[in-house]
């Protein structure tokens, strides 16, 4: 008898510890088949009619013309009519902005091929091409090289053979060897440091331009390479069609 009343007791105390156990919630999950978008979805009125004035503000923003092109400047070649001419307004701006703000004047700009995004159609060039052009939020740097990372820059470019962007400056290579390399007009020295100015992209060394992540002599500025790029164009009723080959590769 008392063998079953603690058998009993036993029963009940187990029991009771079971439902004294915290509850466990069970989540219910519905699975969707991804869906492709195409015509076949229909436009949601009310959604378009919420966004629409700020779509139109938008729009005549971006449909501003603010320059004219007589070409396509397209990315084709060691020396695009496009890499030139973005390499040429960046130097540009840059030597201004420097002189303003006693920073050393740049000796070139080295820009990436990777970071135009676009072509700048032939016709009337307007805001939205620059931002097609030039979508990231990348902002002006200078950066001063020395001898060993100036030649470190130059075997970059013979390896890489990709037609990134310069400006004053002009390489030639023959045979896989560093040929002739002009900046400014003069002969490359190698007692002098030079100043560079590119963006914070490639200053982090993205592109795998690792030499300007040796440089100890950087100056950032936080200024958009897009604004920059915008402010430049607006100067030009036309855009300069620049062809003149600055970087050559001959076997």
């Amino acid at each position: 008898m008392k063998k079953i009343q603690k058998l009993i007791l036993f029963c009940i105390l187990i029991v009771f510890i079971i439902n004294c156990k915290t509850t466990k919630s069970i989540g219910i999950f519905k699975a969707y088949l991804n869906q492709e978008i195409n015509d076949s979805i229909k436009s949601d009125s009310q959604y378009i009619q919420y966004i629409y004035p700020y779509k139109k503000q938008m729009d005549s923003i971006m449909n501003q013309p603010i320059s004219y092109a007589r070409v396509d400047f397209t990315k084709t070649g060691y020396s695009s009519n496009e890499g030139n001419l973005l390499a040429d307004l960046v130097l540009d701006y840059a030597k201004i902005y420097a002189k303003k703000n006693s920073i050393p004047d740049p000796d070139f700009c080295l820009l990436n091929i990777g970071g135009i995004r676009s072509i700048i159609p032939k016709g009337v060039v307007t805001v939205e091409n620059i931002f097609e052009v030039a979508p990231f939020e990348n902002e002006l740097v200078y950066i001063q090289l020395d001898d060993s990372q100036m030649k470190e820059m130059f075997d970059y470019i013979r390896t890489e053979k990709k037609g990134h962007p310069l400006a004053g400056i002009k390489l030639i290579y023959k045979n896989d060897q560093l040929y002739t390399a002009k900046i400014g007009g003069n002969d490359f020295d190698n007692t002098k440091k030079y100043w560079v100015v590119t963006i914070d992209y490639l200053m982090n060394g993205g592109d795998r331009m690792n030499f300007f992540v040796k440089s100890d002599s950087k100056k950032i500025t936080h200024l958009k390479l897009r604004d920059i790029l915008l402010e430049q164009v607006k100067k030009y009723k036309e855009l300069p069609e620049l062809t003149d080959q600055r970087l050559i590769y001959e076997d």
